[in-house]
């Protein structure tokens, strides 16, 4: 007589570790759902954040504040900005219009600049530019025209 291709007295099967514990289903999948929210939301705030920083307006700003003597004498050289900016953007063609918060920081200090604008024609004018510094209590405003340093001849 021939032996059957199959085993007449099949082992059973082994249970999973999630099958062998059914109440952890529910904490597990709750687990994983705040842990896909969580990523996702990082995902946006990355891309919102990185399109901030890759707009003209914020590196404009920026650059006023970092030519500043007041604002490099208050928080030091060099000065980082940053990573979280606040506020909106709206650029549409050559129009838009931007209210930004940015944080600045340097060896002395720290501070915020800042910035309302508009876009007309692909240029930004600043409607207010201003440092904010923590360790001051009056605001920098990068729009003022200064007059250059008195010479001695």
């Amino acid at each position: 007589m021939p032996t059957p291709p199959y085993p007449l007295h099949p082992e059973p099967l082994k249970k999973s570790w999630i099958e062998r514990r059914p109440l952890w289903k529910i904490p597990l999948g709750c687990l994983i759902l705040f842990l896909l929210i969580g990523i996702f939301g990082s995902i946006v705030m990355t891309i919102i954040t990185t399109s901030f920083h890759n707009s003209d307006v914020y590196k404009q700003a920026l650059a006023k504040a970092v030519e500043n003597s007041q604002v490099r004498g208050a928080i030091g050289e060099p000065i980082h900005p940053g990573w979280f900016v606040s506020g909106q953007l709206n650029v549409s063609g050559g129009t838009g219009s931007a209210d930004l918060l940015i944080p600045i920081s340097g060896p002395r200090g720290s501070g915020s600049i800042r910035a309302v604008a508009t876009r007309n024609r692909g240029v930004w004018r600043f409607t207010d530019l201003q440092v904010n510094i923590k360790s001051h209590p009056e605001a920098i405003d990068l729009l003022s025209v200064q007059p250059p340093p008195e010479r001695d001849f």
